[in-house]
């Protein structure tokens, strides 16, 4: 039977700016990868009748570490990617409320206006719209719940550290929650340039313009400061964040100098429906 994900996927339009938009596949993985902490919206059911916490059925929005790992044959496939979290999304999984979205945003710049009207960042941003959410199980699913601890360590530090802390032992695998969900569409947007938008800014001030207030875009990265403690690979630690601190700091000024270089993937397109087979 054919059945299309296009019900769904109308949430995840972009309506405003769609110049801005993208719904590529690879750009929201590029995003999550470097923002891995998200933000992961849900629908709490309340506690239990006669229990003591007294929360009814709510919206909520928590900050969340974020893994996609792709587990099957096709990396341009959004089905070959399983996302991976822990934490308070049990109760909303095990009682059937199934509708999760997981966003983050990586800021690359603050805009001036000269006047109090656009201000703004530059910035970009990714929303996963997830389906088939599953409490993995420590009896059938521990080496799975191993991989996906293991792709948390390896995204927050950004390399391959696994290769030298080695993978999670067999109680932290235990005594961690973790959720596999599946992607059922992607919506991302991104700002670039100065303060006209998508364009370069005027360093030099225009005729007539002497007496404005300041009118450009500052870039913003983050900046990793000095590896505090001690190990064997001290210096490879300092040598990755050192180049994640400049790289980001070349991201962020090609932004500002709306360089096309730094367009996400499939910026202006239109989403694609997507057509499942079950």
């Amino acid at each position: 039977m054919t059945t299309s994900s296009s019900a769904a996927e109308p949430s995840a339009d972009i309506r405003l700016y769609k110049n801005r938009a993208s719904y590529s596949l690879s750009a929201a993985l590029h995003i999550f990868h470097e923002v891995p902490v998200a933000h992961v919206a849900f629908i709490h059911p309340g506690d239990a009748e006669g229990s003591t916490g007294g929360r009814k059925e709510t919206i909520m929005n928590i900050p969340l570490i974020t893994v996609i790992v792709c587990d099957g044959d096709d990396e341009d496939d959004q089905d070959s990617y399983a996302v991976h979290r822990h934490s308070g999304l049990v109760e909303a999984v095990s009682s059937g409320k199934h509708g999760i979205t997981a966003s983050t945003t990586k800021i690359d710049g603050m805009i001036f206006s000269p006047t109090a009207h656009d201000h703004t960042l530059n910035y970009r941003s990714a929303t996963l719209h997830l389906r088939d959410p599953q409490v993995l199980d420590d009896e059938t699913d521990h080496e799975e719940k191993r991989s996906a601890l293991a792709a948390v360590t390896d995204t927050v530090t950004g390399y391959g550290r696994i290769a030298t802390v080695g993978v999670p032992e067999d109680a932290s695998v235990k005594r961690t929650t973790v959720i596999r969900c599946r992607i059922a569409a992607v919506s991302c947007k991104q700002r670039f340039g100065g303060f006209n938008g998508a364009k370069e800014p005027e360093p030099d001030t225009p005729e007539g313009h002497e007496n404005d207030a300041f009118t450009g875009v500052v870039p913003c990265w983050t900046q990793w400061g000095e590896a505090i403690g001690y190990g064997k690979d001290k210096e490879q630690v300092k040598d990755v964040l050192g180049n994640r601190t400049e790289d980001g700091k070349s991201f962020a000024e090609k932004v500002a100098w709306a360089n096309e270089d730094v367009q996400v993937e499939g910026l202006g397109m239109k989403r694609k429906p997507v057509n499942r087979f079950s």
